[in-house]
């Protein structure tokens, strides 16, 4: 009997003993991990195999729910002097009679705000009208631009110009790295995904300026400058009136991979970086394409069918997808134009005055 007591007893400690080893091991590995991020263990013997969680890196702050839960920052635009480049393109666009009949009751200014602790340059018009009583307000954010030649205001400028003649403030962005902003991010994804975080704290800095009527603010953009107003939209789900000129509407990372050449060593570049990207981030939860339930605001687009760098196709479905949805869309596809729409550019800008109008009741 006293045998068999003392053989129940080594048991029982044994097993106590191998429950607390395991246990152990489970505590040392989680104290040990040096990021922090929490593990599944499975014990097989004396092996363990961990698998880590995904989207948990310093680059999740930008997925789109992350920013829908962000609180976004107002910060004073200030006058920083004047857009002389642009100044001087007026100048020689009057010497050719392209702005015979035009007026110029407007100010413009080079400007300055702060967003996630960097100076972002930009352009801002103000109609004289609105030094009296408060006025619409559209937030121009440009598409691709090479930093080489740039000048505060490009991209945007002649859109903000006819804007402004016809009572809208304007203000531009010319995003960090570019005019006289801050540096921008040396990684490249990173540079692209703050731009959407750019766009957000302006908007709410616009919201804070005397004469902006904070109720009525839309957006113009052009391109990239598109996807990025998408992003904003459903991020917000604010009711941001917005024109469309040709926007990259094709979805993260099909956007970037569809647009570089692979053949050279900065597509490869790049390619390398979004396949690391995709190993640690679901890239999902950075596409436009996810996130159509939140828009809320009234979209316009306009497309050329000549366009070689975004496609009528892409504007279509898109289209067709918001209006299953529910959502305010108009699609404008315009036969023989770029880009750029230059062919009906003076017809395509009085479509957006009208635009704004509209849903401003203004």
């Amino acid at each position: 009997m006293k045998k068999f007591l003392l053989g129940l007893l080594i048991f029982l400690i044994l097993l106590g003993g191998l429950a607390w080893w395991q246990e152990w091991i489970v505590v040392e590995n989680s104290l040990n991990d040096p990021k922090g991020k929490e593990f599944s263990f499975e014990i097989k013997g004396n092996n363990k195999e961990k698998g880590g969680e995904k989207n948990t890196g310093w680059l999740a702050k930008y997925n789109f729910e992350n920013l829908r839960n962000r609180d976004d920052k107002s910060s004073k635009i200030k006058k920083i002097g004047r857009v002389l480049v642009v100044e001087a393109a007026r100048e020689e666009f009057i010497k050719r009679g392209d702005l015979e009949g035009k007026s110029f009751d407007f100010e413009s200014w080079a400007i300055s705000f702060e967003s996630n602790g960097k100076d972002i340059s930009g352009m801002m018009n103000i109609p004289d009208k609105c030094q009296e009583k408060l006025c619409p307000t559209i937030i121009m954010i440009r598409g691709y631009a090479d930093a080489e030649g740039y000048f505060i205001g490009s991209g945007s400028w002649k859109a903000a110009d006819e804007l402004a003649r016809n009572g809208f403030i304007t203000v531009s962005l010319d995003f960090l790295g570019f005019g006289l902003s801050d540096y921008e991010s040396k990684d490249i994804l990173e540079a692209r995904f703050e731009k959407v975080m750019s766009v957000l704290d302006l908007i709410e800095s616009v919201k804070e300026m005397e004469g902006v009527d904070k109720n009525r603010i839309g957006i113009w953009a052009h391109s990239n400058g598109g996807q990025i107003a998408i992003s904003v939209l459903e991020i917000t789900g604010g009711n941001y009136p917005t024109a469309l000129w040709a926007p990259m509407t094709n979805p993260f990372p099909k956007s970037v991979l569809e647009t570089i050449d692979e053949s050279s060593e900065s597509g490869m570049e790049v390619k390398e970086k979004i396949e690391e990207f995709e190993e640690d981030y679901d890239s999902e939860l950075y596409a436009i394409n996810n996130f159509y339930e939140w828009l809320e605001a009234p979209i316009l687009i306009h497309q050329g069918d000549e366009d070689v760098w975004c496609e009528v196709k892409w504007q279509q479905e898109l289209v067709e997808e918001l209006e299953l949805l529910g959502k305010d869309i108009d699609l404008d596809i315009r036969k023989g134009n770029d880009h750029n729409l230059k062919q009906s550019w003076d017809e395509v800008i009085k479509m957006d005055i009208n635009f704004y109008r509209n849903n401003f009741w203004f």
